[in-house]
């Protein structure tokens, strides 16, 4: 049997808790910290692994199997990307660490996580592991509703002015993940408008392996009843799937924030 196993970061979240190779994915967990920000505010936000701490992984995961694959968030949100990669190059000769930046996070790292977990138990070598991440990679698609601007800015990805600007304002801005970067794509007022604005992204797909549905937390929490009839008879074949917001996916983008993944089909058999 392989022996390659995953490793993957706390900000992924996955559609079963248990799925065909989960026994060969760890997790490394970030730290969440108050204060001490970019802003130097009280917000909560992720603090990665220090590259000592994925040597120490590294270590322990070689005495069980001889390669792993290291699966991260987007570099472009998160340095732990950059800590696994320069603890990689530390770690013994006879121990092979492939860190792969997935360029997206939550379900669709989660995504990234599963096909290739199932591809070692399926057999897969390293090689084929990695042809098969970056296939999938580019069938990945989020978009995200998130009212909580000043998230954005605790991760550098607005200034804090516009970010206070933009929550007084009271508008609930959407982004897609393009290239492992956040980018705006539109601004609407409303629930029944961000839906509407979901539902119209989604008209640009034929037939999804999955659509999963991340809601977040709090007394604007999404109803998602419509959307979900919308997908149930839109895609019926399609598996469509409804989460919460997991504690640290709250922390980069704020707990109210709604979250639309898309798996394409790609031929490799995911769902």
């Amino acid at each position: 049997m392989s022996r390659i196993c995953i490793l993957t970061d706390s900000s992924a979240q996955f559609t079963h808790s248990t799925y065909a190779g989960h026994g060969r994915v760890h997790i490394i967990p970030f730290e969440i910290q108050t204060g001490s920000g970019p802003y130097d505010t009280n917000e909560p936000h992720l603090v990665a692994p220090a590259r000592q701490e994925f040597i120490q992984r590294y270590t322990t995961l070689g005495e069980a199997y001889d390669t792993i694959v290291v699966l991260t968030l987007s570099a472009l949100i998160n340095n732990a990307h950059s800590q696994a990669l320069a603890a990689a190059q530390q770690v013994n000769n006879h121990l092979t660490v492939e860190v792969i930046d997935s360029q997206t996070t939550g379900l669709g790292l989660g995504f990234l996580v599963q096909a290739a977990a199932a591809a070692v138990e399926g057999g897969a070598s390293l090689v084929e592991v990695q042809e098969l991440v970056r296939a999938t990679l580019p069938h990945i698609y989020m978009l995200f509703c998130i009212p909580e601007l000043t998230t954005l800015a605790n991760i550098g990805n607005l200034d804090m002015a516009q970010a206070l600007v933009g929550e007084m304002l009271g508008m609930l801005p959407i982004f897609v993940i393009e290239a492992g970067r956040l980018t705006p794509m539109l601004k609407v007022r409303t629930q029944r408008h961000m839906l509407e604005s979901f539902q119209e992204f989604m008209n640009e797909f034929d037939s999804p392996a999955h659509i999963a549905l991340v809601r977040g937390t709090g007394h604007n929490a999404v109803r998602i009843r419509p959307i979900r009839q919308y997908i149930q008879e839109t895609f019926p074949e399609t598996v469509f799937s409804e989460h919460t917001t997991s504690p640290h996916m709250a922390v980069l983008f704020g707990p109210q924030n709604t979250c639309l993944t898309i798996l394409e089909r790609t031929g490799t058999g995911e769902s």
